[in-house]
C-alpha cells in the first residue's frame, strides 16, 4: 500500500493537490481580512507590539484599575499634568482615572493647591519677574494672587485662559529638573484623556536618544508646525539634552532656562504650545514628528471612525468632561481582557454601543456634512435616506432633518438634539450596520469582543 501511494499521486494528482491549493487561498482570505489603508492616505506600517496595560483580568467586585499598571516604566517616563486653578472638577476626575496610576505625576497650573494626595504646583511662580512688566495678560495672575490672599471669590473665566500660554515653557524646565533621568517626558492637560496603552507601545518602538518632538500638528507662523497642546506631546530625552544643556564653567552665571530664554516670545505669542514648538526648533533644529490621528485632540463626538483609521492606535481625546472622563475610565479598564491594541474601530464599543438596540437614533445629529444632490429619492423621508446610503458603497452613516438627507464616509458619534429641533420637526440620524459587520465591528455579537484589528496599523511620524 505504501508503494503505490506514488503511482497514484501521479496518475491523479488533483486528488491531493486541489484540497492543499483550498487550504492556502483560505488562509490567504483570512490574512487579509482586516481593513487596509487605502493608498494616498500618508505612510503607515504594521508592526507587532506587545500590550503594557490590557484591561483587568477580572473586574468583579470593586476593582483595582491601577491593578497591572506596569509601574517600573515610570523610571523611564515623567509624566507632567497642566491644569488651571479654576479647573477643580476636572482635576478630581483625572486624578480618579487617568492619572490614577502615575506615582511621580507632576501637576503645574497657575495657583498652588493640594488636591487629596497630590500637590499641585504654581508654575507662574517660577518665572522671572520681568513677565509682569508690559505684558497685560499675566495681569490676571496677581489680581488671582490677591483674590485667593483675602479669601474672594476668584473669577477665573478668559483672563485664567489668558496666563495658560505662560504654563508651558516653564513646565518643561520643571520637568527636566525634577527628573533629568527620565527617558520620555508626556504632558498632558486636565481635559484630556490618555490611552496609556497606546502610549507605551509607541514609545517601546523609538529610541530615546534620538530627538524626538512627537504630537498633532498645528500649522503656526512662517510655514513652523507644533504640538498641539490639547492632544499631548512627548519629548524624549535625547532631545532635552539639546534644547536644556548643560551649564558649563563659560555660560554658568546664564539662566538656561527655556521661560527665560524665550520670555518675548511667550509675550508675543497667543499659544504656549505654538512658542514651545517653535523654540524647540529654534535652540535644536528639531522638527514636529506629527503623529495625527493617534494623537488626536477631537473631542467625543466628533471622534473619526473610517476604513483608513479602523486598525490606526489611538491615544488621546481632548475636551473630555469630568463624567466622560470617569465613564471611559470604567470601561476601558473593565471591558473583557485581551492584548489587542487599542485602535479607532476599538473605541466603537463604547460609542456605538447604542447600535446593539437600533441602527438609527432619534433627535439625533451624527454630523454627517454631505447632502445628496437634490434630485436623488433620498430626500422623501428617513427612510428613504437611509436605504440610498446603504446602497452607497461609500456611505457609513446618515442623518434626515428638514427633508434633507446628509451622508458621511466616516462613523461619528454625534450629539443630542434637543426634541423641539427648534420647530424644525424630526432629527433621525442613522449608521450602515453592515459595512460595519463587513470591517469587523459586528453588533449583533459581544460588540467588546469583536475587534478586528490583531496588529495595529502604525502611522509613520510626518517631520513639519
Amino acid at each position: 500500500m505504501l508503494k503505490a501511494l506514488p503511482l497514484r499521486l501521479t496518475r491523479r494528482p488533483w486528488r491531493f493537490l486541489l484540497p492543499g491549493l483550498l487550504l492556502f487561498f483560505f488562509a490567504l482570505t483570512l490574512s487579509r481580512s482586516r481593513p487596509e489603508p487605502e493608498a494616498g492616505h500618508g505612510p503607515y506600517y504594521q508592526k507587532k507590539t506587545r500590550s503594557f496595560f490590557p484591561p483587568l483580568r477580572s473586574s468583579r467586585g470593586d476593582p483595582d484599575y491601577c491593578e497591572n499598571f506596569p509601574k517600573h516604566l515610570l523610571e523611564d517616563i515623567q509624566v507632567v499634568l497642566k491644569t488651571g486653578a479654576g479647573d477643580t472638577p476636572k482635576n478630581k476626575a483625572h486624578l480618579s482615572t487617568v492619572t490614577s496610576c502615575i506615582e511621580n505625576l507632576i501637576i503645574v497650573s497657575d495657583h498652588a493647591e493640594k488636591v487629596g494626595d497630590h500637590q499641585i504646583i504654581d508654575i507662574l511662580a517660577e518665572l522671572p519677574p520681568s513677565y509682569a512688566i508690559n505684558n497685560t495678560d499675566f495681569q490676571a495672575y496677581a489680581e488671582h494672587k490677591k483674590q485667593h490672599a483675602e479669601g474672594e471669590t476668584v473669577n477665573y473665566s478668559r483672563e485664567g485662559w489668558r496666563l495658560d500660554r505662560f504654563k508651558f515653557l516653564p513646565m518643561v524646565d520643571k520637568a527636566y529638573l525634577t527628573n533629568p533621568k527620565a527617558k520620555w517626558f508626556v504632558f498632558l492637560e486636565s481635559d484630556v484623556y490618555f490611552f496609556w496603552d497606546t502610549l507605551f507601545r509607541l514609545l517601546d518602538q523609538l529610541d530615546f536618544n534620538e530627538p524626538h518632538y512627537l504630537g498633532s500638528p498645528v500649522a503656526g507662523s512662517n510655514d513652523r508646525y507644533f504640538a498641539y497642546g490639547g492632544a499631548g506631546f512627548v519629548i524624549s530625552q535625547g532631545l532635552m539634552k539639546r534644547l536644556i544643556p548643560p551649564k558649563t564653567a563659560a555660560d554658568a552665571a546664564i539662566d538656561s532656562r527655556l521661560s527665560v530664554r524665550y520670555e518675548d516670545w511667550a509675550k508675543e505669542d497667543c499659544c504656549g504650545d505654538a512658542v514651545l514648538g517653535y523654540a524647540i526648533h529654534n535652540a535644536t533644529g528639531v522638527k514636529l514628528e506629527a503623529l495625527y490621528p493617534t494623537f488626536s485632540g477631537d473631542e467625543l463626538k466628533k471622534v473619526v471612525v473610517d476604513r483608513d483609521r479602523w486598525c490606526v492606535p489611538l491615544l488621546s481625546l481632548h475636551r473630555i468632561s469630568p463624567e466622560q472622563m470617569e465613564d471611559i475610565w470604567k470601561w476601558e479598564r473593565t471591558r473583557p481582557y485581551n492584548q489587542k491594541p487599542f485602535t479607532y474601530s476599538t473605541f466603537l464599543a463604547y460609542t456605538h454601543s447604542h447600535l446593539r438596540e437600533s441602527d438609527r437614533r432619534e433627535f439625533w445629529d451624527n454630523l454627517s456634512e454631505a447632502p445628496v444632490p437634490n434630485d436623488r429619492p433620498a430626500h422623501r423621508n428617513a427612510d428613504s435616506c437611509g436605504s440610498e446610503c446603504r446602497a452607497d458603497p461609500n456611505c457609513m452613516q446618515w442623518s434626515y432633518s428638514q427633508t434633507v438627507c446628509r451622508f458621511a464616509n466616516h462613523i461619528k458619534l454625534g450629539n443630542a438634539v434637543d426634541p423641539q429641533n427648534g420647530g424644525q420637526g424630526e432629527f433621525i440620524s442613522g449608521w450602515d450596520t453592515g459595512k460595519l459587520a463587513e470591517l469587523g465591528f459586528k453588533v449583533e455579537e459581544d460588540i467588546n469582543t469583536n475587534d478586528a484589528c490583531m496588529e495595529a496599523t502604525w502611522l509613520t511620524p510626518v517631520v513639519r
